[in-house]
């Protein structure tokens, strides 16, 4: 066999204690996209852009996310020095981001956002390609240590991102009376966080040729066996089914990513809760959030302990239950802050621990050979699904309305539903098939 069969069957390096210089801080920058997208989006309807079209804007910027797979090629062709990938992107995101800021206070802000922030999307997932390819490997990430800290610190991204800067950003509106101002120095502070990171991690992360991580499988990331990668994908029903199963599970997410910000700050005349950004930050950025990782992590623990069969079902009832309080609060936009922020986080924990199943399924899916190539394919189809999700959600919800619009996200849980119990009742098979798969890898 070639050198890749070397590389797919090494065993990744064991870690021995955490690398607090620096595995926190990896982890950290690698949730900023998150609250840089939310930021975005709440800052167009600030800006009195309607629903439809931060929806389209905000879809077509995600379009680098379902180019997934072509990135881990091109990071596998140019594989050079594990740290250039990090420190270029963090660099990128940084001056971009500032670009961002200094348009917005501008007539020329859309265009400037427009024109700076794919900049910034494509070298956020550049980095999430780095950070898993040479500075995560699947022991670590198995440790019960490092995925706690992993997702804590992605966590405690969006947290600060979108928790306190749309907080700061609220007050400043407030102080300065200026929409523009305030939103571009929120800009100019996370461009700054940016550039510090860069700085951190010119001077603590590792680099060199070889990864900090054990070697991973890359089969069907090289040209010469992508094409035998892709046939052996679609292959068999159990395949086609997971590749189903990615599309449509987080339906209700993908439908309700963007339009759950505008609901919460638009105008209670056009059926939203007409939130302050300072009470946006609270409900969302930081109750929702927290109750996002609580839920995360409360999955994760159940999975560990009773494996993806027992809870794949609930997990689907969780983000059926998610949609539901949606529409509650739809029909009650009179609810008090308090109110909000305790659906937030009942839905946010809900949201977190239903996403647990679709992690379970595509775990299952990358075992079968070729894990990075099947995990950015996982990670692509759920993308497509929540652009394609996202440009439908804002065209419908102007025409139909909040709450009409939320009946439509329940369909789309009952629908996560019907998948999860398709995968209960042929759970032995698909459980057969993927420790029992001889791949074309490892022959």
């Amino acid at each position: 066999m070639t050198d890749n069969s070397t590389t797919i069957n090494a065993k990744p390096a064991v870690p021995h204690r955490m690398r607090w210089s620096w595995f926190p801080s990896l982890h950290f920058g690698d949730g900023l996209l998150l609250s840089v997208l939310v930021l975005t989006i709440i800052m167009m309807r600030r800006y009195g852009l309607n629903n439809a079209q931060i929806a389209l804007y905000v879809s077509l910027l995600a379009i680098p996310f379902a180019l997934r797979p072509l990135f881990e090629m091109v990071v596998t062709h140019f594989h050079g020095t594990t740290k250039v990938w990090i420190l270029s992107a963090e660099f990128i995101s940084a001056i971009s981001l500032w670009s961002v800021a200094f348009t917005l206070p501008t007539a020329y802000w859309l265009q400037g956002t427009l024109c700076f922030m794919p900049f910034v999307v494509v070298s956020g997932v550049f980095y999430n390609i780095a950070a898993n390819r040479f500075y995560t490997d699947d022991h670590t990430i198995a440790n019960h240590q490092h995925r706690l800290v992993a997702l804590l610190f992605k966590s405690l991204a969006p947290l600060f991102g979108i928790g306190a800067l749309t907080m700061l950003a609220g007050n400043m509106e407030v102080v300065t009376r200026n929409v523009r101002y305030s939103w571009s120095i929120v800009f100019y502070i996370m461009a700054g966080i940016h550039f510090f990171i860069w700085l951190w991690h010119s001077i603590f992360l590792p680099g060199g040729r070889q990864p900090v991580a054990g070697k991973k499988n890359l089969f069907g990331l090289h040209r010469y066996d992508h094409t035998k990668a892709v046939d052996l994908m679609m292959q068999g029903w159990r395949n086609r089914l997971m590749l189903c199963f990615f599309t449509g599970f987080m339906l209700p997410l993908s439908l309700t990513v963007i339009i759950v910000p505008l609901f919460l700050i638009d105008m209670t005349h056009n059926g939203g809760l007409s939130l302050a950004p300072q009470e946006v930050g609270l409900a969302l950025g930081t109750i929702g959030v927290a109750a996002i990782f609580a839920g995360r992590w409360a999955g994760s623990l159940a999975i560990r302990r009773c494996g993806w069969k027992k809870w794949i079902v609930p997990m689907a009832l969780a983000l059926l239950a998610y949609t539901l309080l949606l529409e509650n609060l739809s029909s009650n936009i009179a609810y008090s802050l308090f109110k909000v922020c305790a659906v937030m986080m009942a839905g946010g924990a809900a949201l977190g621990f239903g996403s647990n199943a679709y992690t379970a399924i595509a775990d299952i899916f990358a075992s079968k050979g070729g894990r990075q190539f099947r995990r950015a394919t996982a990670a692509s189809l759920s993308t497509a699904a929540t652009i394609a999700s996202g440009i439908f959600a804002g065209l419908v919800q102007m025409d139909i309305g909040y709450r009409q619009f939320f009946i439509i996200a329940i369909a789309s849980g009952v629908a996560s539903v019907i998948l999860a119990v398709i995968f209960f009742v042929f759970r032995g098979k698909i459980s057969a098939n993927s420790e029992n798969c001889a791949t074309f890898a490892t022959k």
